[in-house]
This record gives structure tokens, sequence and C-alpha cells, in this order.
């Protein structure tokens, strides 16, 4: 394991500097490459990453806003993150999103319940294909119209504190062992849920989707840092 203050060198690809660091240190956080409680230093990571300080500052800032890192003066910045946090972030998502369907349930116009009756059309042909790479990407537009239908600003700035897990998710979509058939009976029910106006059962339908999504992406982790 790479000490806490020098992650491995970000791969250049093609992202802006400040993205890539920050990319880099996120996955090393929630990987454990960077473990809980470790001491972060910009200076040592700028030169583990090949880059000034500045990207690192910019970086430890989104993290910091996302509940990653805790900075403090004159104590320093080290890591906030847990993987078995995962699963409490994905209880806190469950909420959210419960919430925004919801208000998404009286709000949602007839463009928005079309477009997401296409989303939900191409979540059920990338299912059928086994497209992990498809589902991922439509799986989070579906999740996003549904949270830009509730058209809450409060909501969605509460959601957009939880971007490090969202990225973390859908980059473990790619490669986990999903029920897709599950997830797309679960799409389908919050949509019919939100053409029949009814926010009970739309934020029921998306709580439990979502709890049962995370128990299926986060399940190794959890049972490995258990142990």
């Amino acid at each position: 394991m790479a000490p806490a203050d020098a992650p491995g060198p970000a791969v250049d690809d093609g992202l802006p500097v400040a993205e890539r660091v920050y990319r880099r240190l996120r996955d090393a956080i929630a990987s454990g490459e960077l473990p809980p409680r470790g001491r972060l230093s910009e200076r040592d990571i700028s030169a583990s990453l090949g880059v000034s300080t500045s990207p690192v500052k910019a970086a430890l800032a989104r993290l910091e806003a996302e509940g990653m890192v805790v900075t403090q003066p004159r104590r320093g910045t080290w890591v906030a993150f847990a993987p078995e946090k995962l699963s409490e972030m994905g209880l806190i998502r469950a909420a959210l999103e419960g919430v925004a369907a919801r208000l998404a349930a009286g709000r949602i116009t007839e463009v928005q319940l079309a477009a997401l009756s296409a989303i939900v059309a191409e979540l059920r042909a990338a299912t059928a294909a086994h497209d992990a790479a498809v589902l991922a990407e439509a799986n989070e537009s579906y999740h996003q119209l549904v949270l830009a239908a509730a058209d809450n600003a409060f909501l969605s700035n509460a959601v957009k504190a939880l971007r490090g897990y969202y990225l973390m998710t859908r980059n473990r979509m790619r490669t986990a062992q999903l029920e897709p058939y599950k997830a797309q009976a679960e799409h389908e029910a919050i949509l019919a849920a939100l053409a029949a106006r009814d926010g009970a059962a739309a934020e029921a339908a998306m709580r439990a989707h979502i709890a049962r999504s995370v128990e299926t992406l986060w399940a190794e982790d959890l049972a490995h840092h258990t142990r």
C-alpha cells in the first residue's frame, strides 16, 4: 500500500489536470490505497503525481466538500472516508432520491415522462445485451432526470454533495456482478408511479431500488472490511 500522502501517478487520459488529480485521489481513498485517518500532504501528493500544488489544493477542497477528507487549521488534512461508509452514503442517497421521486411525481412534465420512458427502453435493451457500459450511462441519465423533475434547488445541492459516491457507483457498475433484470423492474415501477402521479409509491420504489443496489454493489467491500 502506498503511503497516505503519496498516491501513485495519475494516468494522463486527456482530462484537465485538476480533474485528473481529483479522480486519482478520490479513487485512491475509495479503494483504501489512501487509508482512513491517513495524513495528506499537498507537497508530497504534488510530487508523486508530477503536478503543481494548485490542482492538489483544488482536488482536496472538492473531496472535503464530499466528506472524503477533513482539513483543520494547524492540524492539516487527513482521509475521513472509509469503505464501510459506502453503505451509509448509499442510505443517504436512497433518502434523498426517494424525496426527489416524491416531488417529481407532482411536478414531472409530459416531455420529461416521455424522456424517462425512452431511457427505460434504453435500459431494457442494454439489460438484454448485458452491456454494462450503456447500463451505467443510462442509469445515471435516469436518476438525473428524476432529480431534475423534482425541481428543488436545496435537494439538488444535497445530492451534489454525494458526487464522489455517485462517481464511485458508476465506476463499480462497469465491473460488479449486477442484477440488471431486478434493476429494470425497479426502474419501470418508479416510472409507473411517476406517470400515475403517486408520490408515496414513487418514493417507496426509489428507496427500495437504491437500497438493493447498494447491497449489490458494495457487499464484497463491506464483508471484507467487517472481517
